[in-house]
Parts: structure tokens; sequence; C-alpha cells
């Protein structure tokens, strides 16, 4: 393999992170990326308004083949159950498959729309695995319309806001879940002139996010980026950057479920870039950090104030490394490796204590109000064939 000098952000800099080749700007040489020692000269990051995004290409290392949840519900490979939790949900695998359920995930239906607190991995034929949820729809615990009040019908969509999924998986709490979805209504709305609410039922995201006008909005970006991904089958994942600043970063260990999960998680970043444009901002305004060093001090160099390794479920692992400027989860499939991970997210906690006048409130992560617990489980630190 042949690494590339780049530019980015008018220096020259390479990189490698875990075999995760970034690229940060117009490649200016060219390099062998396959066998067959065919060369090729991409650009390797799109903008669209107040959002920039870097594809992340490497080399694949986790070789099990998962197919999100979306593509299970629609293939009806799972079954989801109520459990009278709001806070819980329990999941059958009926298929042979192995199913990655992504935190952030929205499940439509039941007595309530949810969303997934963490990632999850079902193993092929596993029942009754109990999964931690939050509610994303205040107020109702009933049959809506004519859906069904004991089945979730689908998972398009996933949180829109990186609030949204620190509240989720950092607070892990429902209060804060629902707040920032408000918020997050309340900006969508101004931004697009036009209510996003449902009269349907006012406090569905899921029902937000099938406004209309909302969606063409989201698709205007998604139509100016998604050639950045067309074509790459090398692509592990991206980090995108709203108003110039850093806000998430999202990694996978097998190229084939980024794939089936790219173009949501693409929605999701057009949905927070759009809420949080304003005629103020300056697009072409410095990045914060650059890319490189945001995930170095993410992984590695950044002063921890929180790490912890947890068992999510009988086969998936959590390990969370937080920091003053970040928060990264590392999601692995225990029976595969306990060192790879099938997922990571990092994201920036810059600005989310900021008091948002447009919301009227503060966002404040961390709170104590409705926490689930999240409570730390040693592991033993050996890889599984």
């Amino acid at each position: 393999m042949t690494f590339l000098k780049i530019y980015a952000s008018e220096t020259m800099a390479s990189l490698l992170q875990k075999n995760i080749f970034i690229f940060l700007g117009v490649i200016l040489a060219t390099a062998s990326f396959h066998a067959n020692a065919q060369t090729e000269s991409v650009q390797n990051f799109a903008e669209h308004k107040n959002l920039k995004v870097f594809v992340l290409k490497g080399e694949q290392e986790i070789q099990r083949k998962y197919i999100s949840l979306e593509e299970a519900m629609e293939k009806k490979f799972i079954k989801l159950h109520e459990t009278g939790d709001v806070n819980r949900l329990e999941a059958d695998n009926v298929s042979d498959q192995f199913i990655f359920i992504m935190a952030g995930d929205i499940v439509k239906g039941g007595k309530q729309d949810r969303t997934m607190a963490e990632d999850v991995i079902l193993r092929p034929k596993s029942k009754k695995i109990s999964l931690n949820a939050f509610c994303v729809e205040s107020n109702r615990w009933r049959q809506r319309g004519s859906e069904s009040d004991v089945k979730f019908s689908s998972s398009s969509n996933m949180l829109s806001d990186r609030k949204q999924k620190i509240a989720a998986r950092e607070s892990s709490s429902q209060h804060e879940v629902w707040d920032s979805v408000s918020e997050f209504q309340s900006k969508a709305s101004r931004n697009i002139n036009e209510n996003v609410k449902s009269r349907e039922s006012e406090s569905s995201l899921q029902l937000t996010l099938e406004n209309k006008k909302l969606k063409a909005s989201i698709e205007e970006y998604i139509k100016a980026i998604q050639p950045l991904f067309d074509g790459h089958k090398d692509a592990l994942g991206f980090a995108f950057f709203v108003n110039g600043r850093i806000s998430t970063v999202e990694k996978f260990g097998n190229a084939s479920l980024f794939q089936s999960l790219q173009k949501k998680l693409l929605q999701a970043a057009a949905g927070e870039a759009l809420a949080h444009m304003n005629d103020t901002t300056t697009y072409e305004a410095k990045e914060n950090m650059t890319l490189e060093d945001f995930i170095a001090y993410a992984e590695s160099k950044g002063t921890i104030e929180e790490e912890i390794t947890r068992k999510v479920s009988e086969n998936t692992k959590e390990k969370k490394r937080k920091t003053d400027k970040t928060i990264l989860f590392s999601v692995f499939d225990a029976d595969v490796s306990d060192e790879i991970s099938v997922h990571t997210s990092i994201y920036s906690t810059d600005a989310l204590t900021r008091a948002d006048s447009a919301a009227q409130h503060d966002f404040q992560y961390g709170g104590n109000s409705g926490r689930m617990d999240h409570r730390a489980i040693p592991i033993p630190r050996t890889n599984r064939d």
C-alpha cells in the first residue's frame, strides 16, 4: 500500500489511524489501491452550505457479514416487542443472519416511537434480547392511527442531531432526549419556514422527519454530498463539520455494513446541519480542530475524564472514552474480536452546554434525571476466531 501526501487546511499531512486512511482534501498524487495496480485520483471531501463531509477509507478488518436493523425489519428477520417499559424493548432474531442494531436507530410504531440507546449485535436465532431504548415521541402510549400498538413497522431514520445522540448514549436521560428533539423541531421549523411537527403526533421525531418540506431540504444536502461515496467500496465511514466546527466521526470495521448505513447516517448529518444553519454563520470559518487532531485526541491524547468497558449483551461490548472535548464509543463483536471494533462513534462536546435562546433552554449533557443504569462490567481481553 502506498501512502499519499495530501493537503488539509493548507498544510501537508498524512495520517494513518488504526488502518483508516483519512483523506482531508484534494489528493495531489495517485497511489495503487488495488491488487491489480490500478490507480485512481479522487476528491475526498464534499460540502453543501454549512455541511462538510470527509470520507474515511481503509482496509476492512471485520470480515463477518452484518445486516442493518432497517434491512432486517424490511425482510421480517427481526421481531421487536413492547415490554411495558418505555425504556426497554425485546428482540427476536428469526433469521440466520447477524443483525447490527445501531445506536440512534428509530423504530416506528408500537405504543411510542423509540430510538436505540446503544449498538447491539444479534446472533442468528437469538431470542428475547433486551434492548435499551428511549422514546422519541412524548405524550403517547397507545395506538396511533391505523398503526399497530404492539409491532414496529420500520427503521428508516435515526436521531438527527449530535445533541440527541449524546443525550441518549452519554446522559442516558429520557428528558434530555425529549428536550433535544423539541429543540431540533423548533430550529428545523425556523430554517425551512414551516412547522415540521405532525398534527398526528406533534412530539414524534419520526413523523417530523417524514415532513415533505424537511425531507426535500435534507435531500438537497444528500444530492450534493452523496457522489463522494459512489463507487468507493473501500469507504469505512465519514466525518462531518457543521458551521466550520467538527461534529461527529463514524467509523466501521466492515465496508458492507457501512454501505448499508451510509445514507441513513448522511441524512442525520444533513438534518443536524439544516437545524443549525443561520444567517450569521460564516460557512468558510476555519475548522476549530483538524480531523487528524480530533481523532487522536479522542482515541489517545486527550485527558481522560471517564473510561468504561461494559457488556451490552452476551456478545456485544462497548468501550466509552470521555475527554473534556470528546466522547468516543467503540462497539465490539465479542465472538470476533475484543480489539477491533465493528463501529466507533466520536462526538465533539464543543458548545453543548451553551444556552440556546431559540430553544429557550440550556442543553446539559450529563444530567441525572431519567438516567439508565450503565454499570461497567469487566470483560476479558481475548480474541475469538
